[in-house]
């Protein structure tokens, strides 16, 4: 299910980033490439985490996004490892490692895409196997162990 909505194209892995702000910018190019949402948006995501970082939703993992007036056209999600986890200011769970983000353009079309990312975060196997992923094809092929199980 997973798979549906995150393809080769939104699965960066290993990004060098000098920061939270550039890892955020880097997550949000390909939903904008796929026209899913506006430069503005990557801008909404960083002002809101500025504002309050409840985006670090646990250890190691970041969900960003913004409310869909910000600038999102569409469902759409990108998963990026980060090659050096950064911190993001959440005592609780920096460093990150996993930026995960997420556009939806009303409050309803994305929620069996969420039903799906808990179910491949809440697998911890696939999620680390996902996490060393040298290439997007193991990548994907992790994601798809998560549907399976």
């Amino acid at each position: 299910m997973l798979q549906e909505y995150v393809g080769e194209g939104s699965i960066l892995l290993h990004q060098s980033c000098k920061d939270w702000e550039e890892a955020v910018t880097r997550g949000c190019a390909p939903l904008i490439k796929a026209r899913l949402a506006d430069p503005s948006y990557a801008e909404a995501i960083k002002a809101n985490h500025r504002a309050m970082p409840y985006m670090v939703i646990a250890p190691g993992i970041m969900l960003a996004h913004a409310r869909p007036e910000c600038g999102a056209h569409g469902v759409g999600l990108t998963l990026m490892t980060l090659a050096h986890p950064l911190p993001f200011g959440s005592e609780e769970n920096d460093p990150v490692s996993l930026v995960i983000t997420l556009a939806t353009p009303d409050d309803k079309s994305h929620v069996k895409m969420l039903e799906a990312l808990t179910d491949f975060l809440m697998n911890g196997a696939a999620r680390e196997k996902f996490l060393a992923a040298k290439t997007v094809h193991e990548a994907l092929a992790a994601l798809g162990e998560a549907e399976r199980v």
